[in-house]
């Protein structure tokens, strides 16, 4: 079978990316974290390949035209797509629509926000469909989600959703059990959104340090320069 794994982002410009974190990082900054974070997601996604023969990993990105702004992000043997839709609902389903029209008989799709995210979470996500599942969804604790897969396009589980909102994620199951699919959950995880969300990083790094190499390195770079300001 073969198998999408893809992850969404936007080009790593300053001022561009991460913004929410200004409170803690300045936009420059922030675009560095954003390329750790892009870097780290990489590593998980090539760790997930090297567990499935028939896996094939892809960057789902935007702007049109910036494709050169990720060759900062350490990846390799990755397709590039073009991010297509108003909201983030018809750019998820543009996504799905390219990826099942290139042959891939199941697809997942994660964010560039959990650079600490385990491993086994997405691979549990590909088992799913061994067990005829319809969507998998892996939910953040912002009442979003980290992660979507399916064996094919289902359109309406992305509709009238309230992106960006705590309550994305019961919109999401609401309109699959609309549709009569049948789906299954992840175990929960978190964003870095929010500065608040930044320090837990810092802290979650600290006492674990086998997780986010590349934000690692980041954080070590910027306390660094923070010391000689």
């Amino acid at each position: 079978m073969k198998e999408a794994l893809v992850v969404m982002a936007k080009a790593p410009r300053a001022g561009e990316v991460k913004t929410r974190l200004s409170g803690a990082l300045d936009p420059e900054e922030a675009r560095g974290l954003y390329v750790a974070f892009l870097s780290d997601t990489f590593a998980l996604m090539e760790d997930v390949r090297d567990e499935r023969e028939n896996l094939a990993l892809g960057l789902c990105y935007t702007p049109e035209g910036e494709e050169e702004a990720f060759e900062e992000v350490e990846r390799e043997g990755s397709l590039m797509i073009l991010q297509r839709g108003e909201n983030l609902g018809e750019r998820l389903t543009a996504c799905f629509a390219d990826l099942f029209a290139l042959g891939f008989e199941s697809v997942v799709v994660i964010g560039a926000d959990s650079p600490t995210l385990p491993g086994e979470y997405v691979f549990d996500a590909f088992e799913c469909f061994e067990a005829d599942d319809d969507v998998v969804v892996g939910p953040a604790e912002d009442g979003g989600y980290y992660l979507v897969g399916m064996r094919k396009l289902h359109e309406r589980i992305f509709e009238d959703i309230p992106w960006g909102g705590a309550s994305a994620l019961d919109a999401t199951m609401e309109r699959a059990r609309e549709a009569g699919l049948n789906l299954v959950l992840l175990p929960e995880w978190r964003d870095v959104d929010t500065p608040e969300d930044f320090e837990r990083l810092k802290r979650e790094l600290s006492e674990n340090r086998e997780a986010a190499k590349f934000t690692r390195r980041f954080l070590i770079e910027l306390a660094k320069q923070s010391t000689t300001k």
